[in-house]
């Protein structure tokens, strides 16, 4: 399988692995992790898992609350594809706080199916392609799930010159 498609899919079918992550601060007491350190903690982690993330950000709509059990939904891109960063707080102790990151499927969007698909038939069958037609995102990613996709080859115009 191409490596294109082989991240897809792998980013498509949730599988990157859970990590507890430590967070301190100097303060007395902690009501919040500020969204920024949270996205700083998700890029340094699952980077060092391997998993490319572009321009290397992610991004979370607010601050973590430091309460067990609480929850933030972040994204980031890996080849073009969202990804979702499920962040869990675990544990709670004075200053510091303990999270689980864990990642969930998001929709392949319909214009990178198209350039990953078209680059793949053109250079898996050797001819050009003019364009590739899909018939919107994959959703969701998971194992058996399909989406058409259409890449005729190139129309070519005869340069031979009339006798």
């Amino acid at each position: 399988m191409n490596a294109a498609l082989r991240t897809l899919a792998r980013l498509g079918l949730a599988a990157a692995a859970t990590t507890t992550v430590l967070f301190g601060t100097t303060a007395c007491s902690l009501a919040s992790v500020p969204a920024d350190s949270v996205e700083q903690q998700i890029v340094s982690t699952l980077g060092a898992q391997g998993v490319a993330i572009d321009n290397g950000r992610a991004d979370c709509a607010g601050d973590l609350d430091a309460t067990v059990g609480a929850t933030r939904t972040c994204e980031f891109h890996s080849g073009g594809q969202p990804v979702g960063a499920v962040v869990t707080v675990t544990a709670v102790d004075g200053d510091d706080v303990s999270f689980d990151i864990t990642t969930e499927p998001r929709p392949v969007p319909r214009a990178l199916l198209q350039d990953t698909v078209g680059s793949l038939v053109a250079q898996n069958a050797g001819v050009p392609i003019d364009a590739t037609t899909c018939d919107g995102d994959l959703a969701p990613p998971t194992t058996g799930q399909a989406v058409g996709c259409r890449s005729p080859p190139a129309r070519t115009r005869s340069t031979s010159a009339p006798p």
